[in-house]
């Protein structure tokens, strides 16, 4: 049914509002401004930044290191404008956990140092660029979620929002409104790790190669209150190993933000060749190790989130441009697992964004030919340098822990080394029922019972993210019925007992045995992660932004 939309006319729209598109804004306005201070024709371009969450920050998650070389390109004076910098890393290690014990990696090899790096809040740095551009007269519509490309003749012209005041069937309830329709010359997408907008444009302009899909891990985090003399603000630690097998990759992570405060979390693959994982158990065993637990334990959770972390790589990136539309930060793949961050990659991609969007401003062509110099402005960049030195690092490690260090030890030696490709067939090494592995981890699992003191439910972890949808609402998690009749409560039953109610960090899917099994959902408990469209093995879910303004409302992560 067509719909009478409100449209409304920019130069241009910015899909999220993350690092990625508020250093880009921000680097476009002091561009303009500086223009506008030497010119006789000055520019005014109409801007907008739309972010799904209630606030700017809300849905930011991260580690997060930040490499501050990069405000060096675009806001030099950072620190005098109070930043929000936690501490600056002061010691860092990697540990290899085996059982209750832990061994040191005795070197640590330069790609992994973060001398002269920070240990931030994402949501923090996120609302303080926000405040940064807001200052210079840019405009953030918060709780307003991209939700449709408009796309004309082979071209991106615009980007529809959200529909506000639907019940769940759909029906309008009284004062709802339909999206907009917001016309761009370019928009740019800087949705993180799996947007659904990207989604859409990938399958109009298949701007990934089908033999380098990207792939994906879903990182759990939890930010703790610890007493006194346990650990010193700056450490940066690191692990791999427990409580994972040597098949599936994943570790942890411990950075002390201060004496008392520290973050923590685990990062584990996603993948559909081997759905039967949950993140937020082995975030729970992480933190039984001796390790983990002396600097926890008597401590109080603050806060919890989820998200998925673009893990590819270099030769799993994407192109980005295409026309009308630039890709910024994750959405472009920029990440560095080699590195363990992508903070400082997604920022330096906002600037590049940033001269490309200014030279189209002063030319006046926002043709594909034009856009494509943001590709050539990041191949020439120091970013592009560090994503090709690191290869496809994260690929190595498909078989085995123990073969992708060996590999990873390679690349030190031959940056860009190409050892591995991500070419799992979707029905090779499945965790079936019956399978030793898979009986002997739902084993474990069955037999966990959270202390509610330092490991904790899925629900109750859910209720420290501070998420908050509107209940009556459509379910954003579009199924189709036939899918759910055949393959949710059949197929997928015998062959993987409905993984979904595993890998989802927030109890979104549960399925009831009693007498036919019925697939039940609570969309209100999502992260917005994604990690359910990620990690099914059938690909039949696909996740769309809920009403803007629902979801977690991060704020120490």
């Amino acid at each position: 049914m067509n719909l009478e939309r409100e449209s409304l006319d920019f130069d241009i729209v910015f899909t999220g509002a993350g690092p990625a598109n508020l250093t880009a804004v921000l680097h476009l306005q002091h561009l303009i401004n500086q223009h506008n201070a030497q010119a006789e024709a000055s520019l005014d371009p109409d801007i907008a930044v739309l972010e799904k969450g209630r606030y700017t920050g809300a849905h930011l998650l991260s580690g997060a290191i930040l490499d501050p070389s990069v405000f060096d390109l675009f806001l030099p004076d950072f620190r005098e404008r109070e930043c929000p910098l936690e501490a600056e890393v002061s010691n860092e290690s990697v540990w290899f956990l085996a059982g209750q014990k832990k061994f040191p990696i005795p070197y640590l090899p330069e790609p992994f140092r973060n001398k002269g790096c920070y240990l931030v809040s994402l949501s923090k740095l996120g609302a303080w660029l926000a405040g940064e551009a807001e200052a210079q007269g840019i405009t953030i519509l918060d709780s307003t979620a991209a939700v449709e490309p408009v796309i004309e003749s082979g071209c991106v012209k615009g980007i529809v929002t959200d529909d506000k005041g639907l019940d769940k069937q759909g029906v309008r309830k009284p004062g709802s409104e339909h999206g907009m329709q917001l016309n761009a010359k370019v928009i740019v997408v800087g949705e993180g790790a799996r947007g659904s907008i990207f989604r859409q444009l990938d399958q109009e302009f298949r701007l990934q190669e089908e033999s380098r899909k990207q792939i994906y891990e879903t990182g759990v985090k939890e930010i703790w209150k610890i007493p006194e003399n346990r650990i010193k603000a700056g450490e940066v630690h690191h692990t791999f190993g427990y409580p994972l097998p040597p098949s599936i990759y994943g570790g942890g992570w411990l950075y002390a933000l201060s004496d008392t405060e520290v973050s923590l979390g685990f990062v584990t693959s996603a993948e559909p060749e081997r759905p039967v994982v949950d993140p937020h158990y082995n975030l729970q065993l992480f933190k039984l190790h001796p390790f983990v637990r002396k600097i926890i334990e008597r401590g109080t959770v603050l806060e919890y989130g989820a998200k998925t972390i673009t893990s590819g790589g270099y030769h799993a990136m994407p192109k980005l441009y295409g026309p009308g539309f630039l890709l910024t930060g994750e959405s472009a793949g920029l990440v560095n697992m080699q590195r363990l961050k992508g903070l400082h990659l997604a920022m330096h991609s906002g600037v590049l964004a940033a001269e490309t969007l200014f030279a189209a401003l002063l030319s006046g062509d926002y043709s594909a030919n034009a856009l494509k110099d943001y590709q050539k402005r990041f191949e020439t960049s120091t970013a592009h340098e560090e994503m090709y030195r690191a290869g496809n690092y994260r690929q190595g490690f498909e078989k085995s822990l123990y073969k992708g260090l060996v590999q990873a030890g390679l690349r030190l030696k031959v940056p860009g080394l190409t050892l591995a490709e991500k070419t799992v067939s979707p029905k090779e090494n499945r965790l079936q029922p019956g399978r030793k592995e898979y009986n002997n981890w739902m084993k474990g699992k069955n037999a966990f019972s959270p202390d509610t003191s330092l490991t904790f439910s899925k629900s109750t972890d859910l209720y420290a993210s501070g998420t908050v949808h509107e209940e009556d609402q459509p379910c954003h998690l579009l199924i189709s019925k036939e899918d759910i009749a055949e393959i949710c409560t059949k197929k997928c039953t015998e062959e993987f007992g409905n993984p979904c109610q595993h890998f989802c960090p927030a109890s979104v899917y549960e399925i009831d045995l009693d007498a036919d099994p019925i697939l039940k959902l609570t969309p209100s408990n999502c992260l917005h992660c994604k990690t359910c469209e990620i990690a099914d093995p059938y690909g039949i879910i696909t996740w769309q932004p809920p009403e803007g303004g629902g979801g977690p409302g991060y704020k120490l992560s």
